[in-house]
């Protein structure tokens, strides 16, 4: 039995509890929402996983930190991001003290996944990534990098949006805290999903400077050239993760490919779509211990 934690309101959570549906997986959803409250009990004495009052002993275990709660309560403040959490941090906790249930990124468990170090990671591992700087005062970037130049805080958590832009609504000196600086560059975007043993890849085109401003974008199945497939399994295995996604886009006027970021709790759901579900089959199929390697590469 594979238990499913996450949020009620999460559409990646929900198209694998759909793929588990259609296929008679046994499963135990823990889920929560704005009127959904589950109840668990984790007993250190004897190792016992208690939810909504009865002792659970899953084989495997899908858990991602709920991002929709805030948006569904219309609230970005402390309390729905601190319970939102606090959940994660349980579940996951409990799943990565447990050496005989499976679950994704195990090995990571004491990473913080930071931006800044898995790109110059990246690049040591053979990505060719954009020209970057990082810095806590845009206005003084200067000639430092060729325009159109984008920014992005070094955590996440924000849009992307121009250099341009950013200094024209914005008073630098009144956010003081750092940012990535980069050249804009161009699509189609390159999305590449770890799974396991597996690979998936798609092509994303959007006229939005960050797509998910709007969620205008059309995805379509890519082929993964083979050097970057395998410089992708180094890179998530040096980070200790077995599921995972990394982004790329060209370099304005070329077909050459760099390296954006690999998030480790990454969106699925409209990229299971596409293929008929497959990501989350590929995600029910390593849960179940039967992941295969299924690489769709071209040379």
């Amino acid at each position: 039995m594979i238990l499913v934690a996450g949020g009620q309101l999460d559409p990646n959570i929900g198209a694998l509890l759909r793929q588990m549906l259609r296929r008679k997986i046994a499963f135990r959803d823990l889920l929560i929402g704005p009127e959904l409250h589950s109840e668990i009990v984790l007993d250190f004495q004897t190792g016992r996983l208690v939810l909504n009052g009865a002792a659970i002993e899953p084989s495997a275990c899908f858990v991602r930190h709920d991002v929709f709660l805030g948006q569904a309560l219309n609230r970005s403040g402390a309390d729905a991001g601190t319970v939102s959490l606090n959940w994660f941090y349980a579940i996951r906790g409990w799943l990565n003290a447990q050496s005989k249930v499976r679950g994704f990124n195990k090995r990571a468990s004491g990473s913080e996944n930071n931006k800044i170090a898995n790109l110059l990671l990246a690049r040591k591992l053979g990505f060719r990534i954009p020209d970057t700087v990082v810095s806590s005062h845009p206005d003084k970037i200067g000639d430092q990098l060729a325009r159109p130049a984008i920014q992005k805080p070094v955590a996440g958590g924000a849009l992307t949006t121009t250099l341009d832009d950013f200094l024209t609504q914005h008073d630098p000196a009144a956010i003081p805290y750092p940012r990535f600086f980069q050249p804009q560059l161009q699509r189609p975007e390159l999305r590449l999903y770890r799974i396991g043993e597996r690979l998936f890849g798609f092509w994303l085109e959007s006229p939005d400077l960050d797509y998910r401003e709007h969620h205008n974008a059309q995805i379509r199945p890519a082929e993964i050239p083979a050097g970057l497939a395998r410089r992708m399994i180094r890179l998530s295995d040096a980070l200790g993760c077995d599921f995972a996604a990394a982004d790329f886009m060209h370099q304005p006027g070329t077909d050459r490919l760099c390296f954006l970021e690999i998030n480790t709790q990454p969106m699925f759901a409209a990229f299971d779509k596409t293929v008929d579900g497959g990501i989350s089959d590929a995600i029910i199929d390593y849960l179940l211990g039967e992941s295969s390697a299924a690489y769709a590469t071209v040379d």
